[in-house]
């Protein structure tokens, strides 16, 4: 009987283990529900800021591969 016991639960153990799940979240979804009602929409003060850190990020690499000898 134990090893019936033991058979079981090592079968529920590799059901658990190989189960998905999907989670679909809606716009209406969390604490902030109430605060945007519509697509959100950034400032041209943020998208540059943005955009100067990749800009930076990139001047990066291309200085790190001029030196890395490649």
């Amino acid at each position: 009987m134990g090893w019936v016991l033991k058979a079981l639960v090592v079968i529920a153990a590799l059901i658990a283990v190989m189960c998905e799940a999907q989670l679909t979240f809606t716009p209406n979804w969390g604490k902030r529900s109430g605060l945007q009602d519509g697509p959100c929409k950034l400032s041209t003060e943020v998208l540059m800021h943005i955009y100067k850190l990749v800009e930076t990020e990139a001047q990066k690499l291309v200085e790190c591969g001029k030196f890395g000898g490649n």
